[in-house]
């Protein structure tokens, strides 16, 4: 059986998880530290078969080496479009209930609402010239990082994003922590240890965290993945806008 097979037969289960999320919790979370973790959401079954599209080379663009570009050690790989099905539906039906959680948490004017569907969003970037799809798979090597940075290439951003975590800490890798830093205008930067594991969505924010609390609190986002000590790390990096 084919990966893209596995891939699709997948998805027509997780497809109906989405309503067992307790997205009231996420955005809690979002609006108090800016991230959130739905545990397991995929099993390890489905993380191996996704992990394995990157021994398929037809399903991405050409691979970029992050130490070329001084982001840190490892290598990513956009997906081009038509994206794998289960890549499609999994950022199709989680879109609406992130632009629900976004226009709650960023008060955002009427006027500037983001549309309804996904497609509809994806629209409007690709009409601004951002025709890359927001969908990537990371690879880390033993001593492979990640350095902070934010994931906003082009003038249209979706505020939210999610990292589906493919390996098991203490298995396949070791070290490799998932990392999130806040920036202050005028504090010293806060920086915090997601860490996750295999199985787990994290749910953060893109490039800002809303205001929360009494007062101006927004605060510059960003994330990063420190050094891998043993073994391999694979994650998927999923946009709600295209680059």
């Amino acid at each position: 059986m084919t990966n893209a097979v596995l891939v699709g037969e997948t998805m027509l289960v997780a497809s109906q998880r989405f309503e067992r999320v307790n997205w009231s919790s996420v955005e809690w979370d979002i609006r108090q530290k800016g991230y959130s973790i739905i545990p397991k959401w995929l099993t390890k079954a489905e993380c191996y078969t996704l992990r394995d599209l990157w021994q398929t080379p037809d399903c991405f663009c050409p691979p970029v080496e992050m130490e070329h570009h001084h982001f840190g050690y490892g290598q990513y790989r956009y997906f081009h479009y038509p994206l794998p099905e289960f890549l499609r539906q999994l950022r199709e039906k989680m879109y609406p209930y992130l632009r629900d959680m976004a226009h709650h948490l960023w008060d955002t004017p009427k006027s500037y609402h983001y549309p309804e569907t996904l497609d509809e969003f994806l629209d409007r970037c690709h009409n601004a010239g951002q025709n890359q799809a927001g969908v990537m798979m990371l690879h880390y090597p033993t001593g492979g990082y990640n350095l902070w940075h934010q994931d906003r290439h082009g003038s249209l951003l979706f505020p939210l994003q999610i990292i589906l975590v493919l390996s098991e800490s203490g298995h396949d890798f070791e070290g490799g922590k998932l990392l999130v830093q806040e920036e202050y205008a005028h504090k010293p930067p806060e920086r915090h240890i997601i860490g996750g594991n295999i199985g787990d969505v994290v749910v953060l924010c893109t490039a800002s965290r809303p205001k929360h609390g009494h007062g101006p609190k927004k605060s510059e986002f960003y994330h990063g993945v420190s050094k891998v000590t043993a073994g391999e790390r694979y994650s998927l990096s999923c946009l709600f806008h295209d680059e």
